[in-house]
Parts: C-alpha cells; sequence; structure tokens
C-alpha cells in the first residue's frame, strides 16, 4: 500500500514539474475539428485501429459518434405475374403468398403484397349438341306425322332425329295381337355456342424497405488539436505564474499532494429539463473501477455524464470502467475523459 502510494505521490510531482516546465516553452490554444467517415461493418475494426494511431501529443480524439447510416436501407419492389382460373382475391394471395424474399449482393429483406392486378382473359367459344329424351304415351298409331318435328325449349330450337315406339295396349284380332296405342320416346337435339371458361392475367406487386448485409455505420469524431499561440503578454503572465508555483513551500505542496491523494477523481451528472446536476463524486482507482448511482437522483431523461480528471484519465485511459444504477450496468472503455450515456 506504501508503495502504491509513493508511486502516486511520484506521478503527481512529475506531472506538476511537467506543467512547470512546459509553460515556459509553448503558450497554446485549443482548437476542435470534425471528421465524417462512412465506415461498412466489415472494416470497423480496422478502421478504429488507424484511427486512435493518428493520437499525437498535439491531436487527440475527443469524442467519437456512431451511429447507423440512412443509406442501410433502399425501397424495392418485386413484380410477378400468374395465370389463375379464379379471381378472388385470397384465392390469389394462397397462390402468390402474401411475401417475398430479397436478396442479391448488397442487400437482403421481406417485401409484401402491395398490389393487385387482374386482367379477365376471354377464351372463345365452342359447339356442344344438347339432346332432350321426351317420353310419350297413348298415341292411336305410329305415324311419325303426329309426332312434333321441333320443340322450343328455354329459347333453343331443338329438332327431332328419332322416335322409339313401343306397343302400349294391344287386342287380338284373328289370333293376333294388334296394338291400339302406343308409347315410346321421341329424342332431339340442339347444336349449342358455349364459351369457354375465363381465366385471369393476375400481376401482383411486392414492396418494402431492404437492408445492407454489410452494415454501414456514420462515423462523426471530434478531434482536439493543440496549436502554439505566441503572445508576450500571455508569456508574461504564465511567467509570473510559474514564479508563484515555485514558491509554494515543501509543507504547501506536501498538503496539495495529500489532498490530491484522497480527493474525488470521477464526477457523475444526471440530465434534467434545466441540464445537467452533479449527483456524485467518487475515486477510482486499480481496485475500484465501479461507479453505484442507485441512490442518487435519477435522470428524467434516463441521460448521465462522467467526467475524469485529465491526471486520472491519462492513468486510465484505454481501460474500462463501470456505472451501475440497480441492475443496470454500462461498460465505458475511456478513450475520452468525457462522455455522456443513457441507462
Amino acid at each position: 500500500m506504501k508503495k502504491k502510494i509513493l508511486k502516486e505521490i511520484i506521478i503527481i510531482l512529475v506531472t506538476i514539474l511537467t506543467l512547470i516546465l512546459g509553460i515556459n516553452k509553448s503558450f497554446a490554444k485549443t482548437e476542435v475539428t470534425q471528421k465524417s467517415y462512412e465506415i461498412t461493418k466489415s472494416k470497423e475494426n480496422k478502421f478504429l485501429e488507424d484511427i486512435y494511431k493518428t493520437e499525437t501529443a498535439e491531436f487527440k480524439i475527443k469524442n467519437i459518434d456512431k451511429k447507423i447510416s440512412d443509406k442501410n436501407y433502399l425501397d424495392k419492389e418485386i413484380i410477378e405475374t400468374k395465370l389463375l382460373d379464379k379471381s378472388n382475391e385470397q384465392y390469389i394471395r394462397n397462390q402468390f403468398g402474401e411475401t417475398k424474399e430479397f436478396i442479391n449482393e448488397e442487400y437482403k429483406g421481406i417485401l409484401s403484397i402491395s398490389a393487385i392486378k387482374v386482367e379477365n382473359i376471354k377464351n372463345g367459344y365452342y359447339e356442344k349438341i344438347d339432346e332432350k329424351v321426351l317420353e310419350f304415351s297413348n298415341y292411336s298409331d305410329n305415324d311419325l306425322n303426329n309426332v312434333e318435328k321441333e320443340l322450343d325449349i328455354n329459347n333453343e330450337k331443338y329438332y327431332l332425329i328419332n322416335v322409339e315406339w313401343e306397343a302400349e295396349n294391344t287386342e287380338t284380332i284373328d289370333n293376333e295381337n294388334v296394338p291400339k296405342t302406343y308409347k315410346g320416346k321421341k329424342i332431339y337435339q340442339a347444336i349449342k355456342t358455349l364459351a369457354n371458361l375465363d381465366t385471369y392475367k393476375v400481376t401482383v406487386t411486392y414492396s418494402g424497405k431492404v437492408e445492407k448485409i454489410d452494415t454501414i455505420y456514420d462515423y462523426k469524431i471530434d478531434y482536439e488539436e493543440f496549436v502554439e499561440e505566441p503572445n508576450s503578454e500571455i508569456q508574461e503572465k504564465e511567467e509570473n505564474n510559474v514564479n508563484k508555483i515555485i514558491i509554494v513551500s515543501g509543507i504547501g505542496l506536501t498538503a496539495i499532494l495529500m489532498y490530491l491523494l484522497k480527493a474525488k477523481n470521477t464526477y457523475v451528472y444526471a440530465k434534467n429539463n434545466n441540464g445537467f446536476k452533479l449527483i456524485k463524486k467518487e475515486k477510482i482507482s486499480d481496485k475500484k473501477v465501479s461507479i453505484d448511482i442507485s441512490n442518487c437522483r435519477k435522470s428524467e431523461e434516463n441521460i448521465y455524464a462522467i467526467k475524469i480528471n485529465p491526471l486520472t484519465f491519462k492513468k486510465f485511459k484505454g481501460r474500462t470502467i463501470s456505472l451501475v444504477q440497480g441492475s443496470k450496468k454500462k461498460d465505458i472503455v475511456l478513450w475520452n475523459n468525457y462522455y455522456e450515456i443513457k441507462l
């Protein structure tokens, strides 16, 4: 434990000395620039590796914002046509299917029926012989003159083609049975012209949004650049500050160091209608990288900010800390000393 404290004191002393020596060498202002990138998911890891390699002492990444690009989505249509023997909508949907899968080298998705167009196709006519068989009885003789040669049935002309005679009642004359009356069947036929069944040319349109297979992300990166700004007035003012720092007594320096060792180094804010409000101060260390805000004032928008002092950030850069609220937990990889997050 004593070695750990001694190590921290040495780090603080070196940092203070570096600040004192550095003040006389440069007077800088901070400029923030933003660059935009369009990166696919398959190339994202390589992109981030290259981005972090661009950091220098004077050129640092302040913030990285990532969101899914609008280019990931595309309106698409598929049109299919079939010849069917029915025009009922449900029958059509059953024959085609309610959805259709779209996929190519770049996009994929499921499309749904958005329109149905039906064209009625007439298939002409054909002739058919229709036959009627009519039974008769009680005819006094079997003479064709007594039989109608044509009949009108349902406004259609039927013509006699045959008669089948049969004795109905007989009498015996000279020991022979002689018919007294006849019965039988009269057979009529008509040639009818009938329409063939219609068919239907059905065109179905499927439409919807398809999604990029290799997701595209829009990256916006804020860079913080330290630019030297020579200025005699600034230099004179900074030199005076240096002299004041050098004059600090050993006792005063020790007190400052003890304060820095015990002081909180991490601050958590909750966002409400009137902005961000501080809800907790915490000291993170090698053994304590989790901050619990379960008993702190909650954000109305469920948005929180976490800020880490520069010395601690320098020590923990690239490491992961956690923000905990009840059963919720948010892990943060420290590439910046300020983050806004949603739990």
